[in-house]
């Protein structure tokens, strides 16, 4: 299963719990992380939060997530 079919399936409350997860992931990678590290903080917060915005825009999911093809999956 991939990043984005395991995102698509979580529950709203775990979602929220991962954005939380990531922004704390993204602060630390600020205080002592190399530009790298946090940019890829950066990357994975985005991502759930692109999937928290899409479902509360209640938007058709297959489409926002083939928008996002062309960008990296975070790991």
């Amino acid at each position: 299963m991939d990043l984005i079919t395991r995102c698509s399936e979580l529950p709203h409350e775990k979602l929220c719990e991962e954005i939380r997860i990531a922004g704390l992931a993204y602060k630390h990678a600020l205080d002592v992380g190399s530009k790298a590290d946090v940019e890829m903080a950066e990357s994975v917060l985005n991502w759930f939060l692109d999937e928290l915005a899409d479902r509360l825009r209640g938007s058709a999911a297959p489409m926002a997530r083939d928008s996002r093809e062309d960008e990296p999956v975070p790991q």
